[in-house]
């Protein structure tokens, strides 16, 4: 019987990409929930009708909540681990960084609940029985549709042309980041 691996043959030292352990984008984050089972890295796009051209040809990337770091605000935020391929194709990790930073100074903005507009805002709704959310935008709501417009403003100047899109906050009720990426994962031309 002979086997079909040859004594002489090189070992490969290197996994593939996929079993890589990921990088500590935050040295934050312990090394027991920096593992690759965490991250969904793509899935099945369920913010467009099932069986439609757009749910065969594009998949999600899920960014996690993060309940890992405890903040002071206690405010919605999403974990800065960077989930590597297939985000890494469309995104570097420094842009991926800067977007989850941003994304997560603005969501502190909206809901603390002790940032002085929030607590006018307050004071102001206990005193008028919460008629006043009639006659103007409170600051809460004002902050979520900056954020809104941040994401989609980034969508059609940067990432129109990568092929991706941040999927609204408002969509997922800030429980995930989800980016949606082309399927099969294939960098368009002339990009990054």
């Amino acid at each position: 019987m002979t086997s079909s691996i040859d004594a002489n043959s090189p070992v490969i030292d290197d996994p593939p990409q996929d079993e890589r352990p990921l990088q500590l984008a935050d040295p934050r984050w312990p090394p027991s929930v920096a593992h690759r089972d965490y991250f969904r890295t793509h899935a099945e796009n369920s913010h467009v009708p099932p069986g439609s051209q757009d749910a065969v040809r594009t998949r999600i990337v899920r960014i996690h909540r993060d309940y890992v770091c405890a903040r002071e605000s206690n405010t919605p935020a999403f974990t800065p681990q960077f989930p590597g391929y297939p985000l890494s194709l469309f995104m570097t990790e420094v842009e991926f960084l800067d977007l989850i930073h941003e994304v997560n100074d603005q969501l502190d903005q909206a809901f603390y609940p002790l940032s002085p507009g929030n607590v006018i805002d307050g004071c102001i709704g206990v005193l008028t029985g919460w008629l006043c959310e009639f006659m103007y935008t409170s600051h809460h709501k004002r902050k979520v549709l900056e954020l809104e417009s941040f994401v989609d403003k980034l969508n059609k100047e940067v990432y129109k042309v990568r092929g991706i899109k941040v999927i609204s906050l408002m969509q997922t009720a800030y429980l995930s980041l989800d980016i949606q990426v082309p399927y099969p994962f294939v960098r368009p031309r002339g990009t990054m």
